[in-house]
């Protein structure tokens, strides 16, 4: 049953990407994509607090130009691209690299097509302005929904929290499971998930699901979907997903 999730999602988000491509008149033309990891500095630039993960250096944004347009995409993939649209296109989203690459560029695309906006990260005190929009988010569009928070992200989770609401948040950073942090139990997100997802109203989970391929898990459970973040920019805006990331920056 994952495993057709799985195809649906990445089946819909690349036929709509290819018609999109199409529609823009980019996919045979010679496009030239370079996809370069951020250093934090350039990424967050000045914050408060230090518990982001980006600070922690171990995932980092890959950020794609794409006429003009950039796109990020949140991954522990390492690594640069440079090429063209449909070689893009082509990638057969087999590994983190490729889908993190894959989304970057959908981002850039999605962007200067005027499908989306708001696809760089926000930086010094965007990430705080950004949690305390979160709790009034959520109750002007659920009330005062049980949240599945998909990704720990720290501001988000502490200003979630502290409005009472019920959440539960999980994650797959081993340095974070199992640990109470700013008053935030966090669970292992590849435990249980049917049970978390039984029990919510909302799920509320960073884009790079899409990158390390467990939207499978979320994509389709008949529970809101949200994104929160830069990374689902494009994949929200092609696909009709929910998205919630006040402080980007176009």
């Amino acid at each position: 049953m994952l495993e057709n999730r799985r195809k649906n999602f990445f089946e819909e988000l690349k036929r709509e990407f290819i018609h999109l491509a199409d529609a823009l008149g980019l996919k045979e033309a010679k496009v030239e994509v370079k996809a370069s990891p951020l250093k934090p500095e350039d990424a967050i630039g000045a914050v408060k607090r230090q518990d982001y993960v980006l600070l922690k250096g171990k995932e980092k944004l890959l950020e794609a130009t794409v006429m003009g347009c950039r796109g990020q995409a949140f991954t522990s993939a390492q690594g640069d691209f440079k090429g063209t649209l449909e070689e893009v296109l082509s990638f057969d989203l087999e590994n983190d690299f490729q889908r993190a690459v894959y989304v970057a560029v959908l981002n850039a695309i999605a962007l200067y097509a005027g499908k989306t906006e708001k696809t760089v990260h926000c930086r010094n005190e965007g990430p705080e302005l950004c949690a305390q929009k979160a709790a009034d988010y959520f109750k002007g569009k659920y009330g005062n929904p049980r949240i599945l928070m998909v990704g720990y992200q720290p501001a988000l989770a502490e200003a979630l929290n502290n409005a009472g609401f019920s959440l539960t948040v999980l994650d797959l950073d081993s340095d974070n499971i199992g640990k109470n942090k700013n008053g935030v139990l966090i669970q292992n997100g590849r435990e249980n998930l049917s049970e978390h997802i039984a029990s919510c109203d909302v799920i509320f989970a960073t884009g790079s699901t899409i990158c390390n391929a467990t939207i499978d898990n979320f994509y389709n459970t008949g529970k809101p979907l949200v994104f929160f973040g830069t990374t689902g920019a494009g994949a929200a805006a092609l696909l009709g997903i929910e998205r919630f990331c006040p402080e980007s920056m176009a």
